[in-house]
């Protein structure tokens, strides 16, 4: 009679979600054997496979879920981030200005200083930030300052000169340069006018980044998180390959690459490859802008005012991506905020629906921020995912009351979605939102206006279920990526993605989501966080 190996670990007294203890009335246990689950069962019929080595973590009857993956990241952005000057927290202008005339007062002459985070919607301003408040700080620096949202760069005058950026320039296609009353350029940058400066911009080498990603790694297993999707350049994709070949890779990457590389028809990025640990999933493109910027390509004008947004591609533009990526076997994510765009992107994604089904193509949009009413049930009947960020909903609150109005009702209209047939996946957008999972699975059940428990909930009928929130981080993104027989619950022979956390959520209030901890994150079977 063969004789079964012994397991690595055991996890004993465990209430597994999705459900609740057994009938009997006993907790369950969760064998581990190298990076799979082995077996569940009673807790004595686990022990007993239990050898000398086999190490057993006793769990007080607390829920063990699979662990997190964020369906919509730019990791390295944010761990460069803590090597440049990071906005995000300033309350205000002057203190935003603060921050930058210190770094500069610290930087030699005629090198860049790079940053983000900056929001004027928060601080309250009716206009754009302009480039003679940091040619003030230097006209001897290379200023560049992203805003929150990525969809505009603040830029002081000598970078305009370096980028030849003048009054007599035209606007690109899909973007605005902001301009003064005698049409010079202000110093905001709006979509595709940005490109001439990323163009310009060194970016970080793995080796001056790594430290401040696995920094990044770390904070992510102490939240529940062990897989991220990735929509970066494939120079960022080239630290991950990197670290994953160093076996150094903190967290599993699905990644969605650039539509620009499709240009290449031999290029390295023309199928889907990988494991699951690092795979190229598909393609990435923009169809619009963003809600902070004004930039979301509307179907009629922003309130007060005559702007439709930005549409940063032709909707014939749209529909040959998505074909071309179709014709590759390629899954495309299609970043969508206003109404009008959705609308292109679901008719391009409906002119590929044939092709894309035999295929088994998972095509997705990205946000899906606000719909049409015509449109709310296009993505179940185009088998299109909604890629949706929790937390940009407790961000956004009142600027889709004062941008948008009445029609603003559907916006993040995760309960229609789901009710209408269509898949939620949750991510975070990081580093424009925090990628804390607690926080998004708050938003989610609540809908509360910055997290805050003691304002009303933003058009709560569109709230979802504590279990579907967590579905949506956890089999709805492993489905995505092609992994759902591999990641995202917990049944024996799945990989051994699993996090323990300190309270019963369940059964108390939603605003517990706000200070759950997780005490324990397991990743391909390892511990790589413990806190019991």
């Amino acid at each position: 009679m063969a004789l079964h190996p012994k397991p690595d670990l055991i996890l004993s007294g465990v209430r597994l979600f999705p459900g609740t203890i057994p009938a009997t009335g006993e907790p369950q246990a969760v064998a581990i054997l190298g990076s799979r689950i082995q077996a569940i069962g009673s807790e004595r019929d686990i022990s007993n496979m239990a050898g000398p080595d086999t190490r057993r973590i006793p769990c007080d009857n607390k829920w063990l879920l699979p662990a997190f993956t964020d369906a919509h990241t730019h990791l390295c952005t944010y761990a460069a981030r803590k090597l440049q000057i990071d906005l995000t927290t300033c309350q205000s202008l002057s203190e935003a200005l603060n921050l930058i005339r210190k770094k500069v007062e610290k930087t030699p002459e005629n090198t860049w200083i790079i940053g983000g985070g900056w929001d004027r919607n928060r601080w309250g301003m009716a206009r754009f930030p302009d480039k003679e408040m940091l040619d003030e700080i230097s006209r001897r620096h290379f200023i560049v300052m992203q805003s929150k949202d990525w969809h505009s760069l603040w830029v002081n005058s000598n970078v305009l000169k370096i980028c030849q950026i003048s009054a007599a320039s035209q606007d690109p296609a899909g973007g605005k340069i902001l301009r003064m009353a005698d049409g010079e350029p202000s110093g905001i940058l709006q979509e595709k006018a940005c490109d001439q400066i990323w163009v310009s911009l060194r970016p970080l080498p793995l080796g001056e980044l790594e430290p401040a990603l696995q920094s990044t790694f770390s904070e992510c297993h102490q939240l529940g998180i062990t897989g991220i999707h990735s929509v970066e350049t494939p120079y960022d994709f080239s630290h991950y390959q990197c670290l994953y070949g160093e076996q150094k890779l903190g967290l599993r990457v699905f990644w969605y690459f650039p539509a620009a590389f499709l240009k290449d028809s031999e290029g390295p990025f023309q199928r889907r490859s990988g494991n699951s640990f690092l795979k190229i999933c598909g393609v990435k493109l923009f169809a619009d802008g963003s809600l902070g910027s004004q930039t979301a390509h509307m179907l009629s004008p922003y309130q007060g005012s005559e702007d439709l947004g930005v549409a940063t591609l032709a909707p014939e533009e749209i529909a040959a991506i998505i074909r071309h990526s179709t014709d590759l076997n390629l899954n495309c994510a299609v970043h969508a905020i206003g109404d009008a765009a959705n609308r292109i992107v679901l008719d391009g994604y409906q002119a590929v629906a044939a092709e894309s089904r035999q295929a088994g193509l998972r095509h997705r949009i990205e946000h899906v921020q606000l719909l049409h009413p015509d449109d709310l049930s296009r993505l179940a009947e185009l088998d299109v995912i909604a890629s949706v960020q929790p937390s940009h909903l407790a961000a956004d609150t009142d600027m889709i009351e004062r941008h948008w109005g009445a029609r603003g009702r559907l916006a993040y209209a995760f309960a229609s979605l789901q009710q209408s047939g269509a898949r939620l996946i949750f991510g975070s957008d990081t580093p424009i939102e925090t990628f804390d999972p607690w926080k998004a699975l708050y938003s989610a059940v609540a809908r509360k206006p910055l997290f805050d428990p003691t304002r009303p909930g933003f058009c709560p009928e569109q709230a979802v279920t504590l279990q579907d929130a967590i579905l949506a981080y956890t089999s709805g993104p492993a489905y995505a990526a092609f992994e759902e027989n591999n990641l995202g619950s917990i049944a024996p022979g799945k990989l051994a993605d699993l996090i323990l956390i300190d309270r019963d959520i369940f059964a108390q209030p939603a605003e517990a989501l706000l200070e759950t901890r997780v005490q324990l994150t397991l990743q391909n079977g390892n511990i790589v966080h413990e806190d019991m």
